[in-house]
């Protein structure tokens, strides 16, 4: 059976007739297996596409339906349901966007190896797989971050394709379609470029330089901006009557790799077996893409620590280097893609005017640094999944491992990990290790009251363990009795640099108003499960669904399990409770409004 979805969705026999499949929604859950083909797709992702942010209250039996429907519909489709997540199984050459993937990669090898003549023909066969833009008859919001990434590399690969004709010395044959393609593209300045070398082969120096114009124009009207050094260069090129090169020579990167920018690992990291070898698993879980795994979890659960610890882990695995970048994702500025690009580029040895000023352009020469590599990208604390999607590698045997406290449901092809908090033994073992066993052994009660005040939460051990481990003469049920004061705990969770107070606001600035009223009223109820029910009442509005999925998304409310009637149970985590009292008695100052939400 053979998939499209580089145009109208299409399914074909192993005949080659048509198949097809009825239905707007049976067609939408098709699609995004499709675009998703070999990677676990969240059921909230799924959900967000059938129903586009609003579904019935029977979505999981509805969307239960939808899959039988269409295993019945196309028999031998393998679609798979784990934890959660379902992933739909073809065969290689079954899809044409694992095909254009493919030989997009076996193009980039030729050209890498010199043979230009061949990866532009395997460009010219990938670029053909493209009937239209992907699934045009589909109207699927949930997948335009998805399509949109994919229709830029498209063009990238376009332009990759003219410099492999270029440097094969077609230059007569290739001007018609560039002119065609900068006409569309205007402010394209590499297409622009591969224009005027065109131009120039073909003895039409002339019509060149009218092209650096018609570029120029184009740039200040529409960006403000004048062209890139590199193609003011080429006009001085053609202004002087040099030849300018078929082709920009190859960024020269050997003598980078291998190279390793992870931060030291964790010397007293512990518990956490279950999860690391989790994360392992899914890293290695599919050699013909690039993985990428997503870690999240409330402030102050060791996301960064495991992270760090998995990639010291797996180094042998990738031999040309591992890089890392710090986001800045719960920062009130976050860091662009463009500037993060920059500065891995220089890593990787890039320099100077060598490194292109647009966004899509760094995204290509990453890419083009990483290709046929094996590199691990750790990329700590992100904000969402458009500044991560142009920081990934595009060839196989690279791999991802992202952190942060959002879900990032828009990120293609991700599998999401919650990390959650500690065990309680974990907890201890952390307490123990810092603090001292033969403390913890000698007052045993208190040690569980300590980890269980800190909400298991990694951070708060081990500030409660630097604590004890810094005041010998503190007992643990001193530190215990200090932390059952909700009204104190978040002052003593605080030693040197490390404090909690500061990572729980920052994820509670970032939501918006009726989201941060939501944490402070519940906050008011204690320490307890709650249905949607009691949060759309202490809110006092008819429906939470809103805000609870915005707490949810930004790990900030638990789903804890389920009612005696079905319902979904939530709470909020330990150390956020505490800190919406806190903003509760500074931001809702009338006590009789408080006391009214509680009763509600």
């Amino acid at each position: 059976m053979k998939f499209g979805v580089l145009g109208p969705l299409s399914v074909s026999g192993s005949d080659g007739a048509h198949v097809q499949i009825r239905g707007r929604r049976l067609r939408t859950l098709l699609a995004v297996l499709l675009v998703h083909a070999g990677k676990p797709v969240s059921v909230h992702h799924l959900v967000d596409a059938l129903w586009d942010g609003d579904p019935p209250k029977s979505y999981l039996s509805n969307l239960h339906t939808y899959v039988s429907r269409l295993r019945e519909r196309l028999p031998g489709l393998r679609i798979d349901h784990v934890d959660g997540q379902y992933l739909l199984r073809v065969e290689p050459g079954d899809l044409d966007l694992h095909v254009f993937r493919t030989k997009v990669d076996a193009a980039r090898l030729a050209a890498r190896r010199g043979d230009h003549a061949l990866a532009a023909d395997l460009y010219r066969s990938a670029l053909a797989l493209w009937r239209d833009r992907p699934v045009v008859d589909l109207d699927i919001a949930a997948l335009e971050p998805e399509i949109s990434h994919s229709e830029t590399t498209r063009l990238i690969v376009v332009e990759d394709r003219f410099e492999a004709e270029l440097a094969a010395g077609r230059h007569v044959e290739v001007v018609g379609e560039l002119e065609a393609a900068v006409a569309e593209h205007p402010t394209r300045e590499r297409l622009c470029r591969q224009l005027m070398i065109a131009l120039c082969g073909a003895g039409r120096q002339a019509d060149a330089l009218a092209v650096y114009r018609t570029t120029r124009h184009a740039l200040v009207e529409s960006l403000g901006l004048e062209p890139s050094p590199a193609l003011r260069r080429l006009h001085q090129e053609i202004l002087r009557g040099d030849v300018p090169e078929p082709a920009p020579e190859p960024v020269q990167v050997e003598a980078a790799f291998p190279l390793c920018q992870l931060p030291p690992d964790t010397a007293d990291f512990a518990g956490r077996g279950g999860e690391l070898e989790q994360v392992v698993a899914a890293l290695r879980a599919n050699a013909a893409s690039v993985p990428v795994v997503v870690l999240t979890g409330e402030p102050g659960v060791g996301k960064t620590a495991l992270a760090i610890r998995v990639a010291h882990r797996m180094r042998a695995e990738f031999p040309d280097g591992q890089l890392f970048a710090h986001l800045a994702g719960t920062s009130p500025n976050p860091k662009q893609a463009r500037d993060v690009l920059g500065s891995l580029l220089r890593a990787l040895g890039v320099t100077g005017a060598a490194i292109p000023e647009d966004l899509e352009e760094r995204t290509a020469a990453i890419r083009a640094c990483l290709a046929d590599r094996r590199v691990l990208v750790v990329l700590d604390d992100a904000a969402s999944a458009a500044q991560v999607r142009a920081l990934l590698p595009g060839t196989a045997g690279c791999a991802v491992l992202v952190t942060g406290r959002n879900r990032l449901d828009g990120l293609a092809g991700s599998t999401s990990l919650p990390i959650p908090p500690f065990t309680t033994d974990e907890a201890r073992a952390l307490l123990g290790r810092i603090a001292g066993h033969d403390r913890l052994e000698q007052e045993p009660q208190a040690a569980g009251e300590v980890v269980e005040l800190c909400g298991n939460v990694p951070l708060a051990v081990r500030i409660a363990a630097t604590r004890l481990a810094a005041r010998r003469h503190m007992s643990v049920r001193s530190l215990a009795d200090r932390l059952a004061d909700e009204h104190d705990r978040l002052d003593e969770l605080a030693v040197g640099g490390l404090q909690v107070r500061p990572a729980v606001a920052s994820s509670y600035e970032r939501l918006r108003p009726l989201a941060r009223a939501g944490v402070r009223r519940l906050a008011l109820l204690g320490p307890r499960d709650v249905a949607e029910d009691v949060v759309a009442a202490v809110l006092d509005v008819p429906d939470a669904d809103g805000v609870i999925e915005e707490l949810v998304q930004c790990s900030l409310l638990a789903l804890r399990g389920v009612d005696a009637y079905g319902r979904p149970l939530y709470r909020l985590p330990e150390l956020l409770r505490v800190y919406g009292l806190e903003q509760a008695n500074l931001e809702d100052r009338d006590a009789a409004d408080r006391l009214a939400a509680a009763h509600r």
